[in-house]
């Protein structure tokens, strides 16, 4: 079951935009629904930051908070690391740090975790993870499922 399904009104796919007073909500359905929640820990205003703190939360090997290929090359091995869990949700509350202070940086860790969620469930064969990411952001359009 998607995140999505879980929680309507979320907008994106593989990496979802929702404003931070949903956290609680969005949180409490996913782990309803089934989903193991890694936080990110803090807001980053730079891509490495970032970077290390996605690879902090989802319990990454040190080299995939610092080397992007590395970090790419982890997120294939999620089952590794999540060998206990099907579905794995990151919240990365404090996202619009990112988004204001290097947005390319930020764009680019979406694809890369877009591409995980697109990469790791291949029709639920031994090591497919269900992976979704949820950036909470205020403002830059990101409305309050209430607002929806």
């Amino acid at each position: 079951m998607r995140v999505a399904t879980l929680v309507p009104g979320l907008a994106g796919r593989g990496v979802l935009l929702a404003a931070p007073d949903d956290a609680e909500r969005v949180r409490r359905a996913l782990v309803d629904g089934g989903f193991a929640v890694a936080e990110v820990a803090g807001p980053a205003a730079g891509l490495r930051e970032a970077q290390a703190a996605i690879a902090r939360a989802l319990r990454l090997p040190e080299t995939a908070g610092r080397n992007l290929d590395a970090l790419v090359d982890s997120l294939r091995d999620l089952a590794t690391w999540w060998p206990d869990d099907e579905r794995v949700a990151l919240l990365w509350p404090g996202a619009e740090e990112l988004v204001e202070g290097d947005l390319p940086g930020f764009l680019t860790l979406t694809e890369i975790l877009r591409a995980a969620t697109d990469d790791l469930w291949r029709g639920g064969g031994p090591g497919d993870r269900q992976f979704e990411t949820v950036a909470f952001v205020r403002r830059h359009g990101v409305r309050a499922l209430g607002d929806a």
